[in-house]
């Protein structure tokens, strides 16, 4: 997860958009526990966060918890970050859920002119 954020964020197309992007929600804050207090539950908004605290920020380091918290698996669990996952998934769960907070706004064509491309699943018995 970590490796992908910050190849995200090291892409300046993506990390730009992401910043300038307005979903119109306002922040759902929640007590996320363990994760941190008072977490907006929003994967943009976190995304936001997060490159606008290392785009802005002089100090060298970020703490992902909220991120991770609000960053939900499949079943809308917060990603468990003692399991380690698959890449490809992850990419899979980030993309589906950034093009569903950006559908409704300018910016809901952003993901497919910086990652562009097609994918095919070839199951082989």
């Amino acid at each position: 997860m970590l490796a992908m954020l910050q190849q995200f964020y090291m892409t300046p197309a993506f990390r730009y958009a992401i910043l300038m992007a307005d979903d119109d929600i306002p922040p759902n804050v929640v007590d996320a526990g363990r994760y941190g207090d008072n977490v907006d539950d929003n994967i943009l908004h976190q995304f936001q966060r997060m490159f606008g605290f290392l785009d802005l920020s002089d100090r060298q380091d970020f703490d992902p918890a909220p991120f991770c918290f609000s960053f939900k698996d499949w079943n809308g669990n917060p990603v468990n970050m003692a399991i380690q996952q698959d890449a490809q998934e992850f990419l899979n769960m980030v993309f589906d859920k950034l093009e569903n907070g950006i559908k409704e706004t300018p910016y809901k064509q952003f993901m497919e002119g910086v990652y562009g491309g097609k994918k095919q699943y070839t199951t082989i018995c």
